[in-house]
């Protein structure tokens, strides 16, 4: 009896990829957080599936794109990394394949992020294996750090590569609730002005994803604790040690951080309350919740 790794829904999804790959003889592999949500059984509402192969994905890309007729972009011709973009019903599904960064699939695995985002399985065990999660290749013990719920770098190089990772610690960290290891903090804490090279949009949704949680407070204050704050949004600065008028005991920053852990206990003492929920969770532009605005007006 086949045990079930991903819904109907992503394999129906699949399946053509799967078919084009086959008949191309490209053994592809499917990567990263499609996987991660499916061994935490959780639902995600942006679906995404990422795909790397040996070499020449942006070509294997641009022919798919042909044969199931959707949308197509090159993210980075450099490192060999395209885009699809397909819609189907009322939803709209991305579709990233990039070149192994470096010579085989246990390399590559250690370039990526954080250990439980390089989970791997080759696309051919999701159809032609009765127990798919069985043929998970986990080579940076990905599984483990699941399971201690535990956000740790891939290798000392992660933040070098991408010195955007250091949010993403936080925004993984908050999204799921898992806490980030020592030595992980201590290099982000020694590679935090690094975020000075990041794009401002970049960093914008790293933090929007942080405001969005249940805990914002929590997480934002150990970034502060860590610089992380002080390099990414240098315009937060000037509040530190402005003092205010007699009725306050702490200057402009710390009591901006205070009015943001009122309103995320406000926002967790109001939970039952489903009219209030709702008006929080509402879309108001750009896939930015009302919750997260508010928080971010804070």
């Amino acid at each position: 009896m086949e045990t079930s790794l991903l819904k109907a829904e992503y394999k129906d999804i699949l399946k053509p990829v799967y078919a084009f790959a086959n008949k191309a003889g490209v053994k592809l592999y499917l990567v990263g957080g499609i996987l991660r949500d499916a061994v935490l059984k959780r639902e995600k509402h942006n679906l995404d599936f990422d795909f790397c192969l040996k070499d020449n994905a942006i070509n294997f890309g641009s022919r798919l794109a042909k044969e199931i007729r959707c949308g197509f972009v090159v993210l980075d011709k450099e490192h060999g990394a395209c885009r699809l973009v397909e819609k189907i019903k009322d939803k709209i599904y991305t579709l990233d394949f990039s070149d192994f960064r470096g010579r085989t699939l246990e390399e590559d695995l250690k370039h990526r992020d954080f250990t439980i985002n390089t989970l791997a399985l080759e696309l051919k065990d999701l159809f032609l294996t009765e127990n798919p999660q069985a043929k998970i290749i986990d080579s940076c013990a990905a599984l483990g750090d699941l399971k201690a719920k535990v956000i740790k770098m891939a290798s000392p190089q992660a933040f070098d590569e991408d010195a955007l990772r250091i949010l993403r610690a936080f925004s993984l960290a908050a999204t799921f609730g898992f806490k980030i290891e020592p030595r992980t903090l201590q290099l982000i804490k020694s590679k935090a002005k690094k975020l000075k090279e990041v794009s401002l949009e970049r960093i914008r949704d790293e933090l929007f994803k942080i405001l969005d949680s249940r805990d914002s407070f929590e997480y934002i204050s150990k970034m502060d604790n860590l610089g992380v704050i002080k390099a990414a949004f240098p315009e937060f600065n000037i509040m530190r040690g402005v003092k205010q008028g007699p009725y306050h005991h702490l200057d402009v920053w710390k009591h901006t951080l205070e009015a943001l852990k009122q309103l995320d206990g406000l926002i967790v003492q109001t939970h039952s309350n489903k009219e209030i929920q709702s008006y929080l969770a509402e879309v108001i532009c750009a896939e930015r919740s009302r919750r997260s605005l508010v928080k971010l007006g804070a």
